[in-house]
């Protein structure tokens, strides 16, 4: 069981997308210092987005990272974002997007 601990704590500091995402390349991006993984799924006909933070945040941050994530999305993809498609939280955020 003492051996499972240092396997366990590798797989937390990995940024695994949701299933909707697999096979979709990883584009980093930093942002304020804080690094994002961004995932898209443009192979459907909804295209979609999934950001991850990296790191360790404090509550007080958490709404300056909710739009840094925005942002990382709309520079990894070059497109925008739907309007009020954006669900999850400050670590991680899937919304659609709207490629023109």
């Amino acid at each position: 069981m003492i051996r499972l601990i240092p396997l366990l704590a590798l797989l937390a500091a990995c940024a695994s997308p949701d299933r909707a995402f697999w096979g979709a390349a990883p584009v980093e991006q930093v942002i304020g210092g804080r690094r994002y993984i961004v995932y898209t799924g443009t192979d459907v006909p909804r295209p979609r987005v999934q950001v991850i933070r990296m790191g360790y945040a404090r509550r007080a941050e958490q709404p300056a990272i909710v739009e840094a994530m925005q942002q990382a999305a709309v520079r990894a993809t070059g497109c925008a974002l739907v309007e009020g498609s954006a669900r999850g939280d400050s670590s991680v955020m899937t919304a659609r997007l709207a490629c023109d």
